[in-house]
C-alpha cells in the first residue's frame, strides 16, 4: 500500500474517533465476552500494556478485579482519553506519565497519547518490559500488512521474557447485516488496487451521526504470519463475540524465554 494511502485511511479513522468518540463508547458499555476471558487469564502482579484502550473500561475492570501491578492505557484519540481520565477519575498529571501513582486499584495506573502510525510512538512506554500486552480492535484499523507486521515487533521487543500478546480482530463478514455497512472505495476517489486485499470502507450511524471507518479483515492464518515475523509462538485462538458469538478473533501470542 502507498504511503499516501495509509495516512489518508489513518486520518479517516483518526477523525472518526474524534467526531464521534462519546456516541462510540456509549454504544459498548461492556466489555465483550472475549476481552473478560482474557483478563481473567492475567496473574496478579503483572505489569500490562494496551494498545487503543479507548475510554478505559479494560484499566477499570483489572482495578476492580485483578490485582496487577502497573496498567498502562495507549490510544490516539485525545476524545477518548478524556472520556478514560474522567471516568477512572484520573487528574491530567496522571495521565502524562507512566509512573504516576494512583490510588483507584492499581498502584501504577494511567493513561497516555500514542499514534501506532507515527515512528517516534514508542515513546510512551516507559522502560520496563511488560508481562501481558494487549490489543482488543486495534490491529484491523491499522492500514497495511508491512506496518501491522512492524508494530507487532516492536511490541515484541518490550515484551518479558515468556510475556503474552493478545489480539482481537473484528470479523464482521461473519454477519450478512454488517456486511451491508460496506460502502465503496470510490466514496474516498479510491479503488481496490490502492488497497489490500481484506482491506474495506464501513459506515456507521448511531443518534443522528454518521461516520466512515477503515477496517482490516485480518484472520487467523495474517495473524500467524505477524507472529511469525515478531518472533512470537501463536498458543491459543479463539472466536467469541457478537450476537453470534464468533465476531471476533482473539489471538494469543507469547515470547519465548
Amino acid at each position: 500500500m502507498e504511503l499516501t494511502t495509509a495516512q489518508r485511511l489513518t486520518d479517516l479513522n483518526r477523525r472518526f474517533y474524534e467526531q464521534h468518540a462519546e456516541a462510540f463508547a456509549d454504544a459498548r458499555p461492556r466489555l465483550h465476552p472475549g476481552v473478560k476471558r482474557v483478563l481473567a487469564c492475567i496473574p496478579a502482579g503483572a505489569h500490562v500494556l494496551e494498545l487503543g484502550c479507548g475510554d478505559g473500561k479494560v484499566g477499570r475492570w483489572l482495578a476492580a478485579n485483578a490485582n496487577v501491578a502497573a496498567y498502562l492505557g495507549l490510544d490516539s484519540s485525545e476524545a477518548m482519553l478524556e472520556r478514560a481520565m474522567r471516568y477512572t477519575q484520573l487528574t491530567d498529571d496522571r495521565r502524562r506519565t507512566p509512573e504516576a501513582y494512583s490510588s483507584f486499584g492499581i498502584r501504577h495506573l494511567s493513561f497516555a497519547s500514542a499514534d501506532l502510525t507515527s515512528p517516534d510512538w514508542p515513546r510512551a512506554l516507559p522502560s520496563h518490559p511488560f508481562d501481558w500486552i494487549l490489543a482488543f480492535a486495534v490491529f484491523h484499523h491499522l492500514p497495511g500488512f508491512d506496518a501491522r507486521t512492524r508494530i507487532l515487533r516492536i511490541l515484541a521487543g518490550h515484551l518479558a521474557p515468556g510475556g503474552m500478546f493478545v489480539m482481537s480482530n473484528w470479523q464482521f463478514t461473519r454477519s450478512e447485516r454488517l456486511k451491508r455497512r460496506i460502502v465503496p472505495w470510490a466514496t474516498l476517489n479510491l479503488d481496490e488496487t490502492e488497497v489490500e486485499p481484506g482491506d474495506y470502507l464501513l459506515s456507521w450511524e448511531r443518534g443522528g451521526q454518521r461516520g466512515l471507518r477503515y477496517v482490516h479483515v485480518l484472520d487467523e492464518a495474517e495473524a500467524r504470519r505477524m507472529a511469525e515475523a515478531a518472533g512470537l509462538a501463536v498458543i491459543e485462538v479463539f472466536r467469541s463475540d457478537g450476537v453470534t458469538g464468533d465476531l471476533s478473533d482473539y489471538v494469543q501470542m507469547r515470547k519465548s524465554g
